[in-house]
Protein backbone atom coordinates (compact mmCIF):
# COMPACT_ATOMS: atom_id res chain seq x y z
CA UNK A 1 0.00 0.00 0.00
CA UNK A 2 1.11 3.55 -0.86
CA UNK A 3 -0.98 5.11 1.94
CA UNK A 4 -0.02 3.58 5.57
CA UNK A 5 0.09 4.46 9.31
CA UNK A 6 2.50 4.37 11.18
CA UNK A 7 2.40 2.82 14.81
CA UNK A 8 1.88 5.40 17.10
CA UNK A 9 1.62 8.42 15.03
CA UNK A 10 -1.66 10.28 14.41
CA UNK A 11 -1.55 10.71 10.48
CA UNK A 12 -0.87 8.27 7.39
CA UNK A 13 2.02 8.88 5.42
CA UNK A 14 2.73 8.16 1.64
CA UNK A 15 5.39 5.96 -0.01
CA UNK A 16 5.46 5.55 -4.04
CA UNK A 17 7.71 5.44 -6.77
CA UNK A 18 8.21 7.23 -10.03
CA UNK A 19 10.72 6.41 -13.29
CA UNK A 20 12.80 5.36 -10.97
CA UNK A 21 12.78 8.05 -7.94
CA UNK A 22 11.04 7.43 -4.78
CA UNK A 23 8.22 10.42 -3.49
CA UNK A 24 7.54 9.80 0.48
CA UNK A 25 6.59 11.57 3.85
CA UNK A 26 3.46 12.61 5.83
CA UNK A 27 0.31 13.43 4.61
CA UNK A 28 -1.00 15.41 7.68
CA UNK A 29 -4.17 13.74 7.20
CA UNK A 30 -5.74 11.18 10.14
CA UNK A 31 -8.05 9.82 7.96
CA UNK A 32 -7.21 7.00 5.32
CA UNK A 33 -9.47 8.63 2.92
CA UNK A 34 -8.08 12.01 2.84
CA UNK A 35 -4.70 10.83 2.99
CA UNK A 36 -5.42 8.66 -0.06
CA UNK A 37 -6.82 11.53 -2.02
CA UNK A 38 -3.56 13.52 -0.55
CA UNK A 39 -1.40 10.66 -2.12
CA UNK A 40 -3.09 11.12 -5.62
CA UNK A 41 -2.30 14.99 -5.84
CA UNK A 42 1.47 14.08 -5.01
CA UNK A 43 1.38 11.04 -7.67
CA UNK A 44 -0.39 14.07 -10.32
CA UNK A 45 2.19 16.61 -9.35
CA UNK A 46 5.15 14.44 -10.17
CA UNK A 47 3.84 13.46 -13.24
CA UNK A 48 3.88 16.61 -14.72
CA UNK A 49 7.94 17.77 -15.37
CA UNK A 50 6.99 21.34 -15.18
CA UNK A 51 6.49 20.92 -11.58
CA UNK A 52 9.20 18.88 -11.01
CA UNK A 53 12.27 20.65 -9.41
CA UNK A 54 15.78 20.03 -9.92
CA UNK A 55 17.63 17.56 -7.28
CA UNK A 56 20.50 18.74 -5.76
CA UNK A 57 23.09 17.06 -3.75
CA UNK A 58 24.21 17.51 -0.46
CA UNK A 59 27.59 18.66 -2.01
CA UNK A 60 25.82 21.01 -4.24
CA UNK A 61 23.65 22.10 -1.60
CA UNK A 62 26.82 23.17 0.48
CA UNK A 63 28.63 25.23 -2.55
CA UNK A 64 24.63 26.69 -3.37
CA UNK A 65 25.13 28.10 0.32
CA UNK A 66 28.65 29.13 0.30
CA UNK A 67 27.96 31.64 -2.23
CA UNK A 68 25.70 33.55 0.52
CA UNK A 69 27.57 32.58 3.64
CA UNK A 70 31.61 33.00 2.21
CA UNK A 71 31.59 36.81 3.43
CA UNK A 72 29.93 36.03 6.79
CA UNK A 73 32.54 36.93 10.12
CA UNK A 74 31.96 32.88 11.10
CA UNK A 75 32.33 31.60 7.62
CA UNK A 76 35.55 29.64 9.20
CA UNK A 77 33.68 27.70 11.15
CA UNK A 78 30.81 27.17 8.77
CA UNK A 79 33.09 25.80 6.14
CA UNK A 80 34.30 23.01 8.31
CA UNK A 81 30.77 22.16 9.26
CA UNK A 82 29.80 21.95 5.76
CA UNK A 83 32.80 20.10 4.99
CA UNK A 84 31.80 17.50 8.03
CA UNK A 85 28.37 17.22 6.66
CA UNK A 86 28.87 16.66 3.27
CA UNK A 87 31.46 14.13 4.42
CA UNK A 88 29.04 12.38 6.91
CA UNK A 89 25.98 12.28 4.23
CA UNK A 90 27.46 11.37 1.20
CA UNK A 91 28.59 14.48 -1.13
CA UNK A 92 26.08 11.86 -3.66
CA UNK A 93 23.30 12.13 -1.49
CA UNK A 94 20.36 13.79 -2.76
CA UNK A 95 18.88 16.50 -0.04
CA UNK A 96 15.43 14.67 -0.92
CA UNK A 97 16.07 11.30 0.04
CA UNK A 98 17.95 12.03 3.14
CA UNK A 99 15.30 11.16 5.68
CA UNK A 100 14.62 12.54 9.53
CA UNK A 101 16.64 9.03 10.81
CA UNK A 102 19.62 9.24 8.86
CA UNK A 103 19.93 13.10 10.61
CA UNK A 104 19.46 11.71 13.39
CA UNK A 105 22.30 8.99 13.44
CA UNK A 106 24.48 11.48 11.58
CA UNK A 107 23.80 14.20 14.26
CA UNK A 108 24.29 11.26 16.77
CA UNK A 109 27.42 10.67 15.97
CA UNK A 110 28.70 14.28 15.71
CA UNK A 111 27.93 14.17 19.78
CA UNK A 112 31.87 12.37 20.07
CA UNK A 113 34.13 14.88 22.43
CA UNK A 114 31.39 17.45 21.41
CA UNK A 115 29.33 19.53 23.35
CA UNK A 116 25.38 20.00 23.40
CA UNK A 117 25.67 23.51 22.31
CA UNK A 118 28.27 22.78 19.20
CA UNK A 119 26.08 19.91 17.84
CA UNK A 120 23.20 22.08 18.19
CA UNK A 121 25.72 25.04 15.92
CA UNK A 122 26.13 22.46 13.22
CA UNK A 123 22.20 20.84 13.22
CA UNK A 124 21.44 24.79 12.73
CA UNK A 125 24.47 25.46 10.11
CA UNK A 126 22.56 22.22 8.19
CA UNK A 127 19.15 23.54 8.72
CA UNK A 128 20.14 26.63 6.81
CA UNK A 129 21.83 24.68 3.90
CA UNK A 130 18.12 22.74 3.34
CA UNK A 131 16.05 25.93 3.62
CA UNK A 132 18.82 28.01 1.50
CA UNK A 133 18.09 25.18 -1.49
CA UNK A 134 14.89 25.37 -0.82
CA UNK A 135 14.30 28.49 -1.19
CA UNK A 136 16.55 28.15 -4.13
CA UNK A 137 13.75 26.56 -5.81
CA UNK A 138 15.47 23.08 -5.57
CA UNK A 139 14.35 19.50 -4.75
CA UNK A 140 14.78 19.34 -1.22
CA UNK A 141 11.43 16.69 -0.33
CA UNK A 142 10.08 16.98 3.33
CA UNK A 143 11.66 19.54 4.83
CA UNK A 144 13.31 17.35 8.22
CA UNK A 145 11.87 18.47 11.48
CA UNK A 146 14.68 20.13 12.60
CA UNK A 147 13.29 20.99 16.20
CA UNK A 148 13.12 17.48 16.85
CA UNK A 149 16.90 17.29 16.29
CA UNK A 150 18.31 20.04 18.64
CA UNK A 151 19.92 18.77 21.83
CA UNK A 152 19.21 20.35 25.06
CA UNK A 153 21.30 22.83 26.55
CA UNK A 154 21.11 23.77 29.79
CA UNK A 155 20.64 27.30 30.40
CA UNK A 156 22.97 28.91 33.24
CA UNK A 157 24.32 32.35 33.89
CA UNK A 158 27.65 33.79 31.10
CA UNK A 159 30.66 33.10 32.64
CA UNK A 160 32.16 35.46 33.87
CA UNK A 161 36.16 36.44 34.18
CA UNK A 162 37.13 37.70 38.24
CA UNK A 163 39.35 40.32 38.96
CA UNK A 164 41.61 38.39 39.92
CA UNK A 165 41.56 36.20 37.32
CA UNK A 166 41.82 38.70 34.65
CA UNK A 167 45.40 39.84 36.53
CA UNK A 168 46.98 36.53 36.57
CA UNK A 169 46.02 35.76 32.67
CA UNK A 170 47.03 38.82 31.51
CA UNK A 171 50.22 38.41 33.39
CA UNK A 172 50.79 34.75 32.12
CA UNK A 173 49.48 35.53 28.10
CA UNK A 174 51.66 35.87 25.44
CA UNK A 175 52.47 39.94 24.36
CA UNK A 176 52.27 39.98 20.87
CA UNK A 177 48.74 38.68 21.79
CA UNK A 178 48.21 40.20 24.61
CA UNK A 179 46.33 43.19 22.92
CA UNK A 180 44.16 41.23 20.95
CA UNK A 181 42.80 39.30 24.26
CA UNK A 182 42.67 42.94 25.65
CA UNK A 183 40.13 44.21 23.40
CA UNK A 184 37.87 41.50 23.02
CA UNK A 185 37.63 41.85 26.95
CA UNK A 186 37.11 45.38 26.70
CA UNK A 187 34.82 45.67 23.39
CA UNK A 188 32.57 42.66 24.12
CA UNK A 189 32.86 42.15 20.24
CA UNK A 190 32.91 38.40 18.63
CA UNK A 191 36.26 37.13 17.87
CA UNK A 192 35.65 37.47 14.29
CA UNK A 193 35.09 40.63 14.32
CA UNK A 194 38.47 41.81 16.14
CA UNK A 195 40.51 39.56 14.12
CA UNK A 196 39.38 40.28 10.96
CA UNK A 197 39.33 44.09 11.46
CA UNK A 198 41.19 45.82 8.80
CA UNK A 199 43.11 49.34 9.13
CA UNK A 200 40.48 50.36 6.66
CA UNK A 201 37.85 50.14 9.05
CA UNK A 202 38.72 52.30 11.62
CA UNK A 203 38.49 55.82 12.11
CA UNK A 204 40.46 56.76 15.46
CA UNK A 205 39.88 60.66 15.36
CA UNK A 206 35.94 59.92 14.94
CA UNK A 207 36.81 56.94 17.95
CA UNK A 208 34.79 54.80 15.42
CA UNK A 209 35.03 51.10 13.73
CA UNK A 210 32.69 49.58 10.81
CA UNK A 211 32.89 45.67 11.33
CA UNK A 212 30.40 43.15 10.00
CA UNK A 213 28.07 40.93 12.53
CA UNK A 214 27.10 37.81 13.39
CA UNK A 215 24.32 37.30 10.55
CA UNK A 216 26.32 39.41 7.89
CA UNK A 217 24.91 43.41 9.13
CA UNK A 218 27.63 45.96 8.88
CA UNK A 219 27.40 48.19 12.04
CA UNK A 220 29.45 51.46 13.09
CA UNK A 221 31.11 50.73 16.30
CA UNK A 222 31.88 53.34 18.67
CA UNK A 223 35.37 53.13 20.21
CA UNK A 224 36.28 54.07 23.32
CA UNK A 225 39.40 55.64 24.62
CA UNK A 226 41.31 52.56 25.38
CA UNK A 227 40.05 51.03 22.73
CA UNK A 228 41.68 53.87 20.41
CA UNK A 229 44.82 53.54 22.25
CA UNK A 230 44.84 49.43 21.88
CA UNK A 231 44.74 50.01 18.29
CA UNK A 232 47.10 52.93 17.77
CA UNK A 233 49.74 51.00 19.73
CA UNK A 234 49.28 47.79 16.87
CA UNK A 235 52.90 47.13 14.62
CA UNK A 236 52.09 45.87 11.07
CA UNK A 237 52.27 42.31 9.85
CA UNK A 238 55.42 41.45 7.46
CA UNK A 239 53.27 40.17 4.34
CA UNK A 240 51.53 42.85 2.08
CA UNK A 241 48.20 40.97 3.14
CA UNK A 242 48.63 41.25 6.38
CA UNK A 243 49.36 44.72 6.54
CA UNK A 244 46.07 45.38 5.91
CA UNK A 245 44.77 43.64 9.69
CA UNK A 246 44.80 45.61 12.90
CA UNK A 247 45.94 42.39 15.21
CA UNK A 248 48.60 40.41 14.66
CA UNK A 249 50.71 38.17 16.04
CA UNK A 250 54.48 36.75 16.23
CA UNK A 251 55.02 32.92 14.26
CA UNK A 252 56.43 30.98 16.89
CA UNK A 253 57.80 27.88 14.25
CA UNK A 254 58.79 28.24 11.15
CA UNK A 255 55.70 25.99 8.68
CA UNK A 256 54.81 26.66 5.32
CA UNK A 257 55.16 30.47 3.77
CA UNK A 258 55.15 31.80 7.66
CA UNK A 259 58.72 32.01 9.09
CA UNK A 260 59.50 32.38 13.11
CA UNK A 261 59.69 35.86 14.15
CA UNK A 262 57.16 37.30 11.51
CA UNK A 263 54.76 39.09 12.02
CA UNK A 264 51.26 37.56 10.34
CA UNK A 265 47.42 38.30 10.87
CA UNK A 266 45.72 36.74 14.05
CA UNK A 267 43.74 33.48 13.23
CA UNK A 268 41.63 31.81 15.72
CA UNK A 269 43.98 28.91 15.72
CA UNK A 270 47.08 30.96 16.46
CA UNK A 271 45.39 32.25 19.12
CA UNK A 272 44.34 29.28 20.72
CA UNK A 273 47.87 28.07 21.96
CA UNK A 274 49.04 30.79 23.94
CA UNK A 275 45.80 31.65 25.33
CA UNK A 276 44.55 27.93 26.52
CA UNK A 277 48.70 28.14 27.79
CA UNK A 278 48.08 30.93 29.42
CA UNK A 279 44.89 29.83 31.08
CA UNK A 280 46.91 27.05 32.30
CA UNK A 281 49.81 29.18 34.41
CA UNK A 282 47.16 31.36 35.85
CA UNK A 283 44.90 28.54 37.18
CA UNK A 284 41.25 29.82 34.92
CA UNK A 285 39.57 26.77 34.11
CA UNK A 286 36.30 26.35 32.41
CA UNK A 287 36.85 29.16 30.48
CA UNK A 288 36.75 30.00 26.73
CA UNK A 289 37.83 33.29 24.61
CA UNK A 290 33.89 33.94 23.91
CA UNK A 291 33.59 34.11 27.58
CA UNK A 292 35.82 37.12 27.28
CA UNK A 293 32.88 39.05 25.45
CA UNK A 294 30.15 37.40 28.05
CA UNK A 295 32.33 39.13 30.79
CA UNK A 296 31.82 42.79 28.79
CA UNK A 297 28.30 42.06 29.20
CA UNK A 298 28.38 40.89 32.33
CA UNK A 299 30.05 44.16 33.57
CA UNK A 300 28.19 46.25 31.36
CA UNK A 301 24.79 45.14 33.15
CA UNK A 302 26.23 44.95 36.60
CA UNK A 303 27.59 49.52 36.08
CA UNK A 304 24.43 50.22 34.49
CA UNK A 305 21.96 48.24 35.12
CA UNK A 306 20.47 48.51 31.93
CA UNK A 307 19.77 44.84 29.64
CA UNK A 308 19.48 47.90 26.75
CA UNK A 309 22.52 49.07 26.99
CA UNK A 310 23.91 45.42 26.95
CA UNK A 311 22.11 44.52 23.97
CA UNK A 312 23.21 47.38 22.15
CA UNK A 313 26.82 47.55 23.28
CA UNK A 314 26.85 43.41 22.22
CA UNK A 315 24.99 43.97 19.38
CA UNK A 316 22.44 41.11 20.02
CA UNK A 317 19.19 40.76 17.65
CA UNK A 318 16.73 39.92 20.53
CA UNK A 319 16.30 41.22 24.13
CA UNK A 320 16.11 37.42 25.09
CA UNK A 321 19.55 36.68 24.17
CA UNK A 322 20.70 39.71 26.53
CA UNK A 323 18.48 38.29 29.65
CA UNK A 324 21.27 35.82 30.07
CA UNK A 325 22.75 38.96 31.95
CA UNK A 326 20.03 39.74 34.23
CA UNK A 327 21.42 38.04 36.89
CA UNK A 328 23.54 40.63 37.70
CA UNK A 329 20.99 42.65 39.23
CA UNK A 330 20.35 40.01 41.68
CA UNK A 331 21.56 42.33 44.34
CA UNK A 332 19.10 45.28 43.10
CA UNK A 333 16.22 42.39 43.74
CA UNK A 334 17.38 41.38 47.06
CA UNK A 335 17.95 45.17 48.75
CA UNK A 336 13.93 45.85 46.87
CA UNK A 337 12.77 42.52 49.11
CA UNK A 338 15.32 43.74 52.02
CA UNK A 339 13.36 47.17 52.20
CA UNK A 340 10.02 45.55 51.74
CA UNK A 341 10.63 43.93 54.90
CA UNK A 342 11.66 46.83 57.05
CA UNK A 343 10.01 47.60 60.27
CA UNK A 344 8.48 50.63 58.84
CA UNK A 345 6.24 48.19 56.27
CA UNK A 346 2.78 48.56 56.83
CA UNK A 347 2.09 44.89 57.17
CA UNK A 348 5.03 44.20 59.38
CA UNK A 349 3.48 47.09 61.67
CA UNK A 350 0.09 45.39 61.30
CA UNK A 351 1.65 41.87 62.73
CA UNK A 352 3.28 43.31 65.45
CA UNK A 353 0.38 44.94 67.21
CA UNK A 354 -1.40 42.53 69.31
CA UNK A 355 -5.46 43.06 71.30
CA UNK A 356 -5.97 44.62 74.17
Amino acid sequence: MSVYKPKGKPHYHYDFQLKGRRYHGSTGCSTKRLAEEFERRERHKAALPQQQRPTITVNEAGGLYQEHAEHLPSWKTIRYMIAALVDGLGQGSLLSEISQRDLQVYFAKRRDGRSNASVNREIENARAIWRHADDTKYDIGEMPNWGKLFLKVARKPPRELEITEERKLFLAIRNDVSDAVDFLLKSGWRRGEVLGLRWADVNLQRKQATTKIKGGDVVIRPLTTTLVEIIARQPQADDEEGKQFVFTYVCQKSRGNRRAGKRYPLTPTALRKPFEKAKAEAGVENFRVHDLRHTRGTRIVRATGSLAAAKEALKHRRIETTLRYAHVMDDDIRNALDASESRHNPDQNKKGKRKA
